[in-house]
């Protein structure tokens, strides 16, 4: 099959007027114009999207499936009450079919956006099935907690054996599968996430990375995404230091930064991906580079929480590998790598005055529409480990492929169709999603998931929620 649009842009090379591509089973066998592509496989089928723009899958670095029905419950709070309430409402209020709907409502979300692939944090394992489902691709990485350093090696043996139950869901699904040439379950890389320096002990860290390591697996890491945790690793106090003493944990404050004290505990090394990282100082910068983590840029969420900006800039000018994340909708309300982009290209930091520095200074002064769209897609790939498969448009990758409409009185005229695709464009745009050769969405219509049963699905979800947040204002 031949896809061609108005403009093709590749990113990884210089956009192509009237540009295709040829897809074959899973992989792009040929990248070119129209006319060429035509002369050269005069036999293929060819689809073509006029007025439109062919580029790769969004890749979001970081999200929550399993929390797209918190959308909306956990508005105007402080940061720690807005966690004490998630893990109420996902422990105490919803079961596991609940959440198995709520990773699926995000997966249809992200599939709409044009979002071809996911590094999503989860507890339940909804993740892994809606993933699986929809046909997205997904670095799904298995969270684990324990504050307490004695319950280190028992958390351990429970995370191992959740990873040997999924391995053999996914083994199963290979089997059950009809092509021979590739698999949805192919599609799905496991992962740990020991969660933050709040939730994880620093015996818990080590262990989680030594089995990770071993069996060379990616981790991620929320890191330095709050004032309140860098209060409890600088100074010991503040409310997450007032919760581990309420629950009998003594904490030790190492009196570092929180990349710093991960860098302590020898748990940040190549591959490793660090979620947020708002609060960071000088001296991380080095650190970042020196282990060759990425960061997963969430701006949307970071200043919904209220925790700020991300020194987008510095990094940039230090080196550092980055992608954009959406995290949850519990904490963005959107899933919309568009949004995402158009945040990061507005980030303070392009603001500030000269840094002082001896990093190299390269794009000091601007963050450019290229600069946003290759966040979103082949930074996001990297630092996922992926950008060998996907993120770009080049021959022998994934075919992970999305179109997107340029032609409506928001985005017309059409001077350059990356600034369109980045500055006006909406993921209501987006017409057709394709991962590995399969389309996912078309037509407005969605080929993997029945999202018409979520309005009745959720409507009862609804009500607990609703119950349980009356019953939590009255209490309070």
């Amino acid at each position: 099959m031949i896809l061609s649009a108005s403009w093709m842009l590749p990113v990884s090379s210089p956009s192509i007027l009237d540009g295709a591509v040829l897809v074959n089973n899973d992989e792009i066998q040929d990248v070119g114009t129209i006319g060429e592509l035509v002369s050269r496989y005069s036999k293929e089928e060819v689809r073509d999207f006029p007025g439109k723009v062919l580029l790769p899958g969004f890749v979001n670095s970081h999200s929550h499936l399993e929390l797209t029905v918190l959308r909306g419950y956990l508005e105007d709070l402080s940061f720690w009450n807005w966690i004490q309430r998630l893990v109420e409402a996902k422990h105490e209020v919803l079961n596991h079919e609940e959440i198995k709907i709520s990773a699926e409502m995000g997966a249809c979300e992200a599939i709409r956006a044009g979002i071809t692939t996911v590094g999503d944090a989860m507890e339940m394992g909804a993740s892994f099935d809606a993933v699986l489902a929809s046909g997205l691709r997904g670095v799904l990485y298995q969270e684990v907690f324990s504050p307490r350093a004695d319950e280190a090696a028992d958390r351990i043996s429970s995370l191992h054996a959740r990873l040997v139950e999924l391995e053999h869901r996914r083994l199963v699904h290979s089997r059950n599968w009809e092509s021979s040439t590739s698999t949805r379950a192919d599609r799905i890389i496991l992962g740990v996430s020991p969660h933050a320096p709040y939730t994880v002990s620093g015996a818990l860290f080590q262990k989680v990375h030594e089995y990770a390591r071993s069996r060379k697996m990616p981790i991620c890491i929320h890191v330095a995404e709050s004032k309140e945790e860098d209060l409890l690793l600088r100074e010991g106090t503040g409310p997450m230091s007032v919760a581990l003493r309420s629950r009998g944990i003594e904490w030790v404050a190492p009196e570092c930064s929180p990349i710093q004290y991960l860098q302590q505990l020898g748990v940040i090394s190549k591959g490793t991906l660090l979620i947020h990282c708002v609060q960071l100082v000088p001296a991380d910068i080095p650190i970042l580079r020196k282990t060759g983590a990425g960061i997963a840029h969430c701006p949307k969420s970071n200043w919904k929480l209220k925790h700020g900006y991300m020194n987008l800039r510095r990094l940039i000018q230090a080196g550092i590998p980055i992608g954009l994340g959406g995290d949850s909708v519990a904490s963005n309300n959107t899933m919309d790598l568009f949004e995402e982009m158009r945040f990061a290209l507005f980030n303070p930091s392009w603001c500030a005055p000269s840094l002082v520095s001896t990093e190299p200074s390269q794009n000091e002064s601007q963050f450019s529409v290229e600069q946003a769209l290759h966040m979103a897609t082949l930074g996001g790939a990297n630092i996922l480990g992926l950008s060998h498969l996907i993120g770009s448009i080049e021959v022998g990758k994934k075919a992970d492929l999305i179109v997107v409409d340029l032609s409506g009185s928001h985005t017309i005229p059409v001077f350059s169709p990356i600034a369109a695709l980045v500055c006006s464009a909406r993921a209501s745009d987006v017409v057709m999603t394709m991962v590995g050769g399969e389309i996912l969405w078309e037509n407005g219509k969605l080929t993997t998931l029945d999202e018409e049963k979520f309005p009745d699905k959720v409507q009862p979800i609804l009500e607990k929620l609703n119950a349980r947040s009356t019953s939590y204002s009255d209490s309070v």
